[in-house]
């Protein structure tokens, strides 16, 4: 059965407010009967569904109406790990007779085109769905049929959040046709402060029904997540800003943490296959944060657990490197540049370069100095492409939403592209871009971009 984030006993059955028993009707129950289908695990991959979700090219196709539903959104670095999260709110689904869920499962296909050769996550919020808006259970076959291997290898975890017994009930369902290795990455979540544990809720931005719904049945997550952080000190920290870290390290051009992130992978990870590509143990990940926000060193060629291994510390090397620039409380392009990022998009290809040195001179000091030893590290490795596979593209995928993805607001997938762009220009034209003296960058952006 699907596995608990959190060290809960079992399901537990909340009261949501609306009875399940009218989520599933006789002709749901029974489709597996009525519809000639047989138990195996081969099913989904002899039956055709394609037919019947009509001959649309969903690269063709527009997906406004569906869009603005807002039932799908994307968090380009949501999880603790550097993971895309695909977030999917069941309350935003409209009345079923009034909704093309045809369409909407190519609406699914056409946002998941352009993350499913990265490893990503999925959430999805149960509450709200209800028997009046919920998709017909033989869509959900379909949708598994045509989801089909492409997009399941890359997805490491499926979180289910608030279930009910209609998901229990849906699980038995489909277990017949499920494979084991799908059936690992599924979990139920209880309440948001469970998946905390998984990922950082913060980054969700979640709407106000989901909060207000988990904080009547859950108690009040806000309050304990705001609560003051214990036990973390400045020193070698995550998950504090940049310029907290640097005022506790005046000497320091850049965080130490990352200074010895970069040359422990310069030394022992630039011939590594798929380095930055590969995921961590989320678990082990969080573990070498707590040790690094108590103060404590890590070192990835002594420590008992890493000597004579060397392949897992350099990747979890790499994700921490990765996991730092998420951790800032805003990316290392800042929030407030974010508006100039999304201009690059309109302007020629030929004027690009000079756009991209103005914005860079927009950077506080801190961050100029920071995205330029980053970015020539990130040159290095694509130094090394032959080898490890992570060229300049691949690399930019990886790190563009790491440095760019603002915090503080809510961006279209379509800006994914734009923005992977920009860590792409800087690393292909590294001494051009970054070519400034730091006494030339501003101590802040304020100086610049206020009146």
């Amino acid at each position: 059965m699907a596995s608990d984030v959190a060290d809960c006993h079992g399901f537990v059955e909340p009261e949501d407010g609306f009875a399940d028993d009218d989520l599933l009707s006789p002709e749901d129950v029974n489709l597996a009967l009525a519809g000639g289908m047989t138990p195996s695990r081969s099913f989904l991959e002899t039956v055709d569904f394609e037919s019947e979700l009509g001959p649309v090219d969903p690269f063709e196709e527009s997906f406004a109406e569906i869009s603005a539903h807002e039932i799908v959104q994307v968090i380009a670095d949501g999880d603790r790990v550097g993971r895309p999260i695909i977030v999917i709110y069941a309350y935003r689904l409209p009345p079923r007779r009034d909704f093309d869920h045809a369409q909407f499962l190519r609406y699914l296909q056409h946002i998941l085109d352009k993350l499913v050769d990265l490893d990503y996550t999925i959430v999805y919020f149960h509450y709200g769905l209800r028997s009046h808006n919920k998709p017909p259970v033989k869509w959900l076959f379909q949708a598994y049929k045509i989801l089909d291997r492409r997009y399941k290898k890359n997805l490491k975890a499926l979180y289910v959040v608030h279930p009910t017994r209609f998901i229990r009930i849906l699980w038995s369902l489909f277990k017949p046709f499920i494979s084991g290795k799908f059936e690992d990455k599924f979990h139920y979540v209880m309440c948001i402060d469970e998946l905390e544990q998984a990922l950082t809720v913060s980054r969700l931005n979640l709407p106000k029904p989901i909060r207000d719904h988990d904080e009547t049945f859950f108690g009040n997550f806000e309050k304990a997540r705001n609560s003051p952080r214990r036990n973390r000190g400045p020193r070698n920290s995550l998950a504090f800003p940049l310029q907290f870290i640097m005022a506790h390290h005046p000497d320091s051009d850049i965080p130490p943490v990352v200074q010895y992130l970069i040359e422990f992978l310069e030394q022992h990870a630039l011939d590594m296959e798929g380095v930055f590509r590969k995921s961590a143990n989320i678990g082990s990940i969080k573990r070498l944060q707590e040790r690094i926000n108590r103060g404590e060193k890590v070192d990835f060629v002594n420590d008992p657990e890493y000597r004579d291994n060397t392949p897992v510390a350099c990747l979890q090397a790499s994700v921490l490197l990765k996991t730092f620039f998420r951790s800032l409380g805003e990316p290392l392009l800042t929030n407030a540049l974010y508006p100039k990022l999304v201009e690059l998009a309109d302007i020629p290809k030929n004027e690009k370069l000079p756009a991209i040195k103005q914005i860079i001179k927009l950077l506080p000091r801190e961050n100029y100095v920071l995205l330029k030893a980053i970015v020539r590290f990130l040159t290095k490795v694509a130094d090394h492409s032959k080898t490890n596979l992570m060229n300049a593209n691949n690399l930019s995928v990886v790190f563009g939403p790491n440095l760019t993805w603002p915090t503080n607001q809510q961006v279209p997938i379509t800006q994914l592209n734009n923005l992977n762009n920009f860590c792409y220009r800087l690393i292909v034209d590294y001494d051009k871009s970054l070519s400034h003296d730091p006494c030339d960058i501003p101590d802040s952006i304020s100086t610049i971009l206020v009146p």
